[in-house]
Formats: structure tokens, sequence, C-alpha cells
């Protein structure tokens, strides 16, 4: 059975088994690790696994002692937050499990009566109150922001240093994290402000009045600091319903006349998307993994196709060459991963389930294995709408005709053995449920006029035996 080093030779294989006897500190080198170790593509849908079955156990640690000002500390970077395991937002940059261990960095070297008064003024604040919390936030966050600068400054002046803070802090996934939460922090009160003015999720369109709060938030953070401009492309990007409109609102906003340099946070913002496309295919991965039903995964390979398509679309008007050949990259991945798994993998157990309808006697129930050719030509039909655009249209439409034929052919043998009356082979009830099968399948491949000609014709002969 694979341990993990270093965390009580945690067993892996047997995580259900002592879930409530990890001590805590195991528990938190345990999910650390874990972080680690997911960002290997190839290992993250494992890893994915392990996590949830950790939950149960996560959700009942009692919270930290400073826990609300944790959460008052991370709102700023909250749109960067992602859980290991599952699809990244477009702009998933900072594993949420860093949270804890960067803040615990922050209050060594934060004075702790300054950090106390901090809490005390926090809890007096109603939660709803906005205009509270961002005073309280305009101070907090910028000492919070001062404190953490110190140490990546010392760390980059000293090796020692930053190998003393990686060690504190775990690894240097975690010290990538804590150098996105300076930045971030440095600009959070335009960043807050940009929030509060925008819809949370789902942005269709921007307005008018959408595209001034952003240009004032663009302004701000250009005239404050230049390089954390990329943080009001993050706040923005988190609340599109399509990434790649991104694009179009940065060229309305040099027509504005913002100063911030829009050439500039174009490219961060196609590096975004590019970065959001190649996530795609490990997105897509474990709904493979996970999908109950070929046409729910194919559904949901037609929306991930169509972001990639988008993606490519933006990137194609206004990104560098190079970005432009990583969307496509991740177009061919992406089609080379239907091919393998949404395709191929499953062209045996077609086959096994349409030889398995015709044989009552058999070790596969006839009923099962209807619904599941069912289901393969409902997504194989789903497939098809999006198969052209990864170049699959070929495969996609010679595993229909296929399909068509193999139908075709028994149908055929089962209206020839009604003619023949040879009720040896199949008795009426069964023959009649072969032949409202055949009708199902027959309707999804060529439509319900064929569908009906061949219930009339079955129909007509079962009544003349």
């Amino acid at each position: 059975m694979s341990t993990l080093a270093d965390a009580g030779d945690i067993n892996l294989g047997d995580i259900d088994g002592q879930l409530f006897r990890i001590p805590e500190a195991d528990l938190t080198h345990l999910v650390a690790e874990l972080e680690r170790r997911s960002m290997d593509r190839k290992k993250a849908p494992a890893i994915a696994k392990i996590l949830e079955k950790l939950r149960p156990r996560l959700a009942i640690v009692k919270p930290e002692r400073q826990a609300t000002l944790v959460r008052f500390f991370a709102e700023p970077f909250s749109d960067l937050l992602y859980n290991t395991g599952e699809p990244r937002k477009p702009v998933g940059r900072i594993p949420r499990s860093t949270i804890v261990p960067c803040y615990r960095l922050f209050q060594e070297y934060a004075d702790a009566a300054r950090v106390a008064r901090y809490q005390e003024d926090l809890e007096s604040i109603d939660k709803d109150n906005d205009a509270a919390l961002l005073e309280l936030g305009t101070g907090f966050w910028r000492y919070a922001s001062g404190r953490i600068r110190e140490a990546l400054t010392a760390a980059d002046r000293d090796r020692n240093v930053k190998a003393s803070i990686i060690e504190k802090l775990g690894d240097e996934t975690v010290y990538a994290a804590l150098m996105e939460m300076a930045g971030v922090l440095e600009v959070a009160v335009p960043v807050m402000e940009l929030r509060q003015a925008l819809p949370s999720t789902g942005l269709k369109s921007v307005t008018n009045t959408d595209l001034e709060h952003i240009c004032t938030a663009l302004n701000t953070v250009h005239r404050q600091r230049p390089a954390n401009t990329e943080f009001i492309v993050f706040v923005i990007l988190a609340r599109l319903q399509n990434p790649s409109m991104i694009v179009d609102i940065m060229q309305r906003a040099e027509e504005a006349g913002t100063v911030a340099d829009v050439s500039g946070i174009t490219n961060i913002a196609n590096e975004a998307i590019v970065s959001q496309t190649e996530e795609k295919i490990r997105g897509l991965q474990e709904k493979i993994n996970s999908a109950e039903s070929g046409q729910d995964l194919a559904l949901q390979t037609e929306k991930f196709v169509k972001d990639v398509l988008g993606a490519a679309r933006a990137v194609g008007s206004s990104g560098s060459r190079m970005q432009a050949r990583q969307v496509q990259r991740t177009k061919t991945e992406m089609a080379d991963l239907v091919r393998r798994e949404m395709l191929e993998a499953l062209d045996g157990q077609v086959a096994t389930d349409l030889f398995a309808m015709s044989q009552p006697n058999g070790d596969r129930d006839p009923v099962e294995a209807q619904k599941s050719v069912e289901d393969r030509i409902v997504s194989l039909r789903i497939t098809d709408r999006f198969a052209d655009e990864l170049g699959l249209d070929r495969d996609v439409n010679q595993r229909l005709a296929q399909l068509e034929h193999n139908i075709g052919a028994q149908s055929e043998a089962l209206l020839n053995t009604i003619r023949s009356r040879n009720f040896s082979a199949v008795d009426p009830d069964e023959a009649e449920r072969q032949l409202f099968s055949q009708v199902r399948m027959t309707e999804l491949l060529l439509g319900p006029e064929k569908a009906n000609q061949l219930r009339l014709e079955g129909t007509r002969l079962l009544n003349e035996t």
C-alpha cells in the first residue's frame, strides 16, 4: 500500500479506516504534501479522491483562534483561491490550503498587539457593513502586505533566510502562493472596490457603468503599483461567464482612455486564458473518470470544447504566436483525449452490448445492454456537434455508420426469425421485446419515420403468428 513519508507513515490505501486517528499535525502535513503532489497532472485525479476521503475530518477541525482575521486577510485574493484536485477557475493561482501557513508567517513578522487590535476591531463591525470593513481593511491589508514583503525581501537577499521561510511554510508551492498574496494585498483596496462594484459571477456583458469601475481600478493600480495591474485583470476574469471576453473589455478600456498599459494587460489576460485552456485537459480527464453516463460526459465535453474554441479566437486576435500555439496544442490534446477515452475505449463494450441485446439467457441483462447502447448513440450524436472542430468528424461518423449497420442487421435478422416462425430460437414475447428494442435504436439512429416502418412491419408479422 502507498504511504506518505514523514506523516506517521499514513497508509493512503486505508484512509477510511484511520481517518479520525491521524494526529492533527500529521493531517496538516498530509494535506500539504497532497497539494504538492497534485501539481502533477497525472497524479491529480488520484490525489483528488484521497482529499475527498479526508473531507469529513477536515470539516470538523476546530478553527484557528484567529480564524476570523484569517478570512479577512484572505478576502482580497479569494478570487484566486482553488481547491486542489478540482478543475481550476480561470484565475486559480493560490491553493486554499496555503492560507493558514502564510498567515502564520505574517504573524511572525507582525506586532502581536497590533494584530490583536485588528481582530477586536473586526469583531465590532457588522459583517454587512462593507464601508466599515473596507476602512479597516485599508490599514490591515497594507500592514499585512508590508510585513510579508519584508519577509520576501529578506529572502531575496539571503538564501539561508529564504530556505528557512520555505521550511516554515512547508514547501516552495506555499512560498509561491505567499508572493501572490503579497501582490494582491498591496492593491487590496482597489481590488475590493472593483469586486463590490461588479456582479460576483456569470457576467455576460460589460455595461458602461461596469467599464467605468474597471477603468478606475486599472488607473488607480497603475499609478500605485503598475506591476500589480494583473490582479485587477484577475478580478474581471473571475466574474466573466466567458473568459475570452476580457480581450474586448481591455480594448474598450483603452478607447475609454485608461492610463494603464493595455497591451501589457491584454498579454496578461491572454496568459490567463491560455492557462485556463490547458487546465481544461485536466478538468476533462476528471469528468471522464467520474461521468455517470456517456450522454453526460458528451455534454460536459461540448462545454469544454466551446470554451477552448472561444479562447482560441480571443488569443488568435490579440495574443502572441506562442500563446496561439499553446491553445492549439491544448485543442489537439483534447481531441486525442476524446478519441482515446470517449470513442475507442468504448468500442468493445458497444459490440458486447449489441450482442447481449438479442441473448435473453446470456450473462448480460438485455435491458441493461440496451440502455448502454442507447447512451452510446446519444453521446455520439452530441459528440458529432463538435467533432468537426476537433477533427474527429470521421471517427464519429464511422461509429455511427457501424451502429446503423449493426442495428439494421439485427432488425432484419429478427424480422426473418418472426417470418419463419422459428419460435424455438425466440418465443413471441421475447420477439416483441426485441422488436421494440430495435425500434428504439432505429429511432435514435435514423429518426422516427424509419423506426415507425420497422414497428409496423414487425407488429404485422407478430400478429400473423
